[in-house]
């Protein structure tokens, strides 16, 4: 969506989370009682329960009983079993005059309505004018909209009389519409009951194929408007770089694609104009399509999301596409353990390399010094969600076998958010200590105003205050997925995953190499730079310069996680993505002086700090050096720490 701030005006912005599953569960029991474990266990599991976080659909829980066919056919269905329902309650049961036969509905489609014999999951009294004028209505309140523009459309009475084709019905269509409440009619104005419903009845209008002049199909960086350069320039520095402009039709085109008569053929139809929303209609699983043009469309997805000459914008709506319809580069594989993805593999070849620094940059980095290693294989992307999903839902947080140590098998089972809250108050610590800090790093531009004014206000509070916002911030409990698995700004399936701990770090690696019987496990500090830097000692993966285009750092604004992969420019020789920014890396090495001791990257101390590598989206470019080293402690769950597979026999 665009921006809602200027350079002259800038303005915040505010994320509004979803419900999480208990949460919804809880919303859900005012209305349902003792139905409420029915309705969940009908729910869990299918697409349709992300859909009914949202209040919108709540609200149809509440008010409306739905069947097994509407709770299964997707978003369109359940929209027009909520109408039929709406009808019958009118027609029938009330026998309101509006819906007598007569000119709105004709007397075989009332027969009908009154058996609830339906031609299909998205049928509505097709062969009377009613729901044909509603639809066109809704479209043409859609079309008057300015580009972009999502919002509902309010229009006094007389314009939308106006809208009606039929003059002579026009007052029966909207007298008819408020009392299905499809619409509201308020003094002089007249708007549809909610957002989605007015999309849906748009939908009902382009089933038939998709409307090109509707949609905003531009992705090549000399095309899109505004450029990257200008919308950058216009944003507040805390405020995220909005995706492409949206022309305000994308849902409408997701509900009529599952509505339409030959899905293959409007999906097709609309990659030519839209790759990335043709993609997200793929990935609906009530919108049928073959497997080879899913396939076709996964390997165009692929494509541009690596195409040099997109716009970085145009990049990440293909990579979250692909993520919903499913990445082909990862292998879908099964096993007893659960079904698992295996990520597509760089090799690093054995030999010496020379790790270090002598730049003076950071005292840790020095001495420069050589390694032999011996060869080894890495992910060629951080783990993303939607491998760490498999482990999630293959039980791994409740099988003990993954989690090797005394410190690891207890922090599965205590939890708690210590390592965070120790993170905090040595931040704090550093904060009150020297507190021109942050003005310096605002005015290196390596934070924001936004963080500048918290990290300030945190510095001032009291002990007692600060340590109770801690224990807001990160409760004690056993933890079953990590930190950020229901924040939408970080859970999609093609971001990295973030909020994990060294601890789940490594008893994910457990567990893929159970599944896929080869050893696999966290890159020794020493690894991850020699894959980063190179024989050549490269500065940065891709070569000496710093480039903001190349990764996802403080300065490129995303203010959140990229998809894997969306920098192709900022790949290694080899093809490694991603080991510059995004999300800072566990590594298996304990975090020690300088020399690399190789014997010691084996050594059990489950409790000491581990090295932490390559920056991240929260931090500036001086982050993401191949030399930099970080550490950090074994339970710090931060969202921007994440982790990379490496597949090599376990170091001894």
């Amino acid at each position: 969506s665009a921006s809602l701030s200027s350079s002259g005006l800038p303005l915040p912005h505010v994320r509004v989370k979803a419900l999480d599953d208990s949460q919804l569960v809880d919303s859900r029991r005012p209305y349902a009682g003792r139905d409420v474990a029915r309705l969940w266990a009908r729910l869990a599991g299918t697409p349709q329960l992300e859909a009914f976080r949202s209040p919108f659909y709540l609200r149809l829980l509440a008010s409306y009983p739905l069947a097994d066919e509407a709770l299964a056919g997707g978003r369109a269905a359940l929209l027009t079993h909520v109408v039929r329902a709406a009808l019958v309650r009118e027609a029938v049961e009330r026998r309101n005059p509006l819906f007598a036969p007569g000119p709105l509905l004709a007397p075989r489609d009332l027969a009908r309505i009154g058996r609830g014999d339906w031609c299909g999951p998205f049928e509505l009294a097709d062969h009377s004018p009613l729901f044909a004028a509603l639809a066109d209505f809704a479209a043409a309140m859609q079309a008057g909209r300015a580009d972009g523009d999502r919002s509902q459309v309010r229009l006094r009475y007389a314009e939308a009389l106006a809208l009606v084709d039929d003059q002579a019905l026009a007052e029966d269509v909207l007298a008819a519409g408020v009392a299905l409440q499809v619409l509201n009619i308020t003094r002089d104005e007249v708007w549809f009951a909610h957002q989605l419903m007015q999309e849906y009845f748009a939908a009902r209008t382009i089933c038939d194929a998709p409307r090109a002049a509707w949609l905003n199909g531009a992705w090549r960086a000399d095309a899109v408007e505004p450029p990257l350069a200008q919308a950058l320039a216009a944003l507040a520095d805390a405020e995220p770089l909005p995706m492409l402009p949206a022309s305000g039709w994308e849902e409408t085109h997701l509900l009529a694609a599952a509505m339409s008569a030959d899905a293959e053929a409007y999906v097709r139809a609309l990659a030519a104009v839209d790759l990335p929303l043709a993609g997200r209609c793929a990935a609906l699983a009530e919108v049928p399509v073959s497997p080879p043009l899913g396939d076709e469309l996964r390997r165009a997805l692929v494509a541009r999301s690596r195409a040099p000459e997109a716009d970085l914008r145009a990049r990440i709506a293909a990579a979250r596409a692909l993520g919903e319809l499913g990445d082909p580069r990862f292998e879908r594989c099964h096993h007893a353990g659960g079904d698992f993805l295996l990520p597509p593999l760089v090799a690093i070849g054995a030999g010496r390399y020379t790790i270090g620094s002598d730049e003076g940059l950071e005292a840790d980095e020095a001495p420069v010094h050589d390694v032999e290693l011996p060869a080894f294989e890495l992910g060629s992307f951080p783990v993303s969600n939607a491998e760490y999903r498999c482990f999630v839902e293959a039980g791994g947080y409740d099988d003990e076998a993954w989690w090797h140590g005394e410190a690891a098998r207890r922090w599965r089972q205590e939890g708690g958010g210590e390592g965070n809250k120790g993170a905090w108050r040595r931040h704090r610590g550093k904060l009150q200590e020297d507190p021109g800090w942050i003005d310096a790093q605002l005015s290196e531009q390596r934070i924001t105003s936004k963080q500048a004014a918290d990290w300030k206000a945190i510095a001032a509070m009291g002990d007692a205050e600060f340590e109770a916002l801690l224990d807001d911030w990160y409760p004690s409990s056993r933890q079953t997925h990590p930190e950020r698995w229901h924040d939408p700004g970080f859970n999609h399936p093609a971001q990295p995953v973030v909020g994990v701990c060294w601890y789940e770090a490594r008893a994910y690696c457990a567990w893929l190499a159970a599944c896929s019987g080869r050893p696999c496990r966290l890159p020794t500090e020493a690894e991850w730079e020699a894959a980063a830097a190179g024989g050549q000692r490269r500065r940065y993966p891709w070569g000496e310069a710093f480039e903001p285009s190349r990764c996802n750092v403080f300065e490129t604004h995303l203010r959140a996680t990229a998809p894997v992969g969306v920098f192709p420019d900022g790949e290694t020789p080899d093809g490694l993505a991603d080991l510059a920014g995004n999300v800072w890396e566990w590594c298996g090495s304990l975090y020690r002086p300088y020399p690399f001791d190789p014997a010691a990257a084996g050594r059990n101390d489950d409790d000491g700090p581990r090295v932490l590598r390559g920056g991240s989206w929260n931090g500036s470019h001086h982050g993401c050096r191949a030399a930099l080293r970080y550490g950090g402690v074994p339970d710090l769950r931060d969202d921007d720490v994440g982790f990379r597979v490496c597949f090599a026999p376990p170091i001894e």
